[in-house]
């Protein structure tokens, strides 16, 4: 993938270009800022050097240069199971499901808050699933527990029903402390890479309170981080693309800097995304082409920055399994993919723009993301691959189906999808259900049935719930 983008999506989009995007965005670092409301993070500025107005904070060039070169162009984050490990960068694209819709949308259609048993549910799913590498901080926000501390069921969850690498929460700083101490009890002295977490800037050109002082905890205990920015376009940015990426691009290299400053060698993953307003509505615009041709910039400007790069997944306007929903979403992780993507949020179960989460459609995008991951596949050139000898042995018989090259091959050659339809028309008219949401919903079912949870030490469980229970009491 490294690279590879999407030419006709940004064909335009030479060396120049990305000159241009980064020149404009020290322009705007310099002459306008970015805002940081918080006195820990301005304090930090203000003693490294930097010009700072109120809570803006203005960006020479050599600062950000001084900062890019200390971000690292690969790293590893390690799950609780040592071979669920994951790369970040290089050719890798590892993905993860939903991230932050407050509803469920159930199978009959009806909308519900979220809840910790959703949760729960979700859990068992990307521990069982084949194509999901790493969970997400907030795959749904429960409603049943208090805001303050969701964080903690979340995390909780997600370290004892699965062994996969985890994001930490970032909605604010005791969130980002809680998460470096439960993880602290699972794996000991954090001294690598063990977590995942979202910082979001808050367009245009700032970042929230909560935001910063959670990468300055994560940034100090050495924690990767995704360092994001996106804006409304003619809302919140800019209605154009081009002006779209100068803001976003610009907020991004700033909080890049931040985390550089704290702890020069913090692994960062570039965000850049931006999303149409409907000129008709008002209202936001999700999984559009413009959304698409943000994802391939991301790609382009990390690969600028010679940082790994984040990207959008499987998102969708519509509100259940359509022709609408698989054809916004096979865009959307097809481009990320394709692009150079390394990252991808939201990639299994997301309607209605981000706000909603669907069990069915979960489990429809497990195939879509195992489809693309063998899509981007190197192909394979070995000798055995070519097969000349075989080839040869067989002539015109053409009779491949039963030779042994075939039969050694034949469970792992070919992608195989549990939920898509592979029949003939007379099969698929007898076919029971024939719709997809309910074919997902047996599947979904099946899965929950043969979900075994990982091995835990019974003890350090224990201290896990013991530490969220106190918590929970104290807050």
């Amino acid at each position: 993938m490294e690279g590879n983008t999407i030419n006709r999506a940004i064909m335009n989009l030479n060396q120049g270009s990305l000159d241009t995007i980064h020149t404009y965005s020290l322009e705007l670092l310099r002459d306008v800022g970015i805002r940081f409301p918080s006195e820990k993070a301005l304090a930090i500025f203000k003693k490294h050097g930097f010009r700072v107005d109120g809570s803006m904070v203005h960006f020479e060039e050599k600062h950000i240069q001084k900062a890019l070169q200390t971000v690292p162009a690969v790293f590893t984050i390690e799950g609780r199971n040592p071979f669920r490990n994951i790369q970040i960068g290089e050719t890798n694209y590892v993905m993860a499901p939903g991230y932050g819709p407050p509803f469920i949308i159930e199978s009959s259609g009806e909308k519900r808050d979220a809840a910790l048993a959703d949760v729960e549910i979700f859990c068992k799913l990307i521990q069982t699933s084949k194509h999901i590498d790493f969970n997400s901080a907030i795959v749904v926000q429960p409603n049943d527990v208090p805001t303050e501390t969701a964080h903690l069921d979340l995390l909780l969850a997600t370290l004892t029903l699965t062994d996969k690498p985890i994001m930490g929460s970032s909605v604010s700083e005791t969130a980002a402390l809680d998460s470096l101490k439960l993880a602290e009890m699972v794996w000991g002295n954090l001294d690598k890479p063990v977590m995942l977490s979202l910082i979001d800037s808050l367009p245009p050109l700032q970042y929230a309170t909560e935001m910063v002082e959670a990468l300055l905890v994560f940034a100090a205990a050495g924690q990767p981080v995704i360092i994001h920015s996106a804006c409304s376009l003619g809302s919140s940015g800019p209605i154009t693309i081009a002006g779209s990426l100068v803001i976003s691009n610009a907020t991004t290299l700033g909080g890049i800097c931040l985390s550089q400053l704290i702890n020069p060698g913090t692994p960062v993953v570039y965000g850049l995304g931006g999303s149409p307003v409907d000129m008709r509505t008002g209202g936001y615009v999700n999984a559009s082409p413009e959304d698409g041709k943000h994802i391939a910039i991301s790609s382009a400007m990390g690969r600028y920055y010679n940082m790994p790069c984040r990207g959008q997944g499987a998102l969708t306007e519509t509100f259940c399994l359509d022709y609408q929903a698989g054809m916004e979403s096979a865009i959307m992780v097809t481009i990320a993919a394709l692009s150079g993507i390394h990252v991808g949020l939201h990639n299994c179960g997301t309607l209605g723009a981000m706000l909603y989460m669907s069990f069915e459609k979960f489990i429809a995008d497990e195939d879509l993301c195992g489809a693309v991951k063998k899509l981007i596949k190197p192909v394979e050139l070995t000798d055995d691959a070519f097969a000349l000898d075989v080839i040869k042995q067989m002539g015109t018989s053409g009779n491949y189906l039963m030779h042994t090259h075939t039969a050694n091959r034949c469970r792992d050659e070919f992608f195989i999808p549990d939920l898509g339809i592979r029949t003939i028309h007379s099969d698929w008219l007898e076919l029971q259900p024939q719709d997809i949401t309910a074919r997902a919903k047996n599947l979904l079912a099946k899965r929950l049935a043969q979900y075994e949870k990982p091995e835990m030490d019974p003890k350090l469980e224990k201290d896990l719930v013991h530490y969220v229970k106190d918590r929970k009491q104290n807050s």
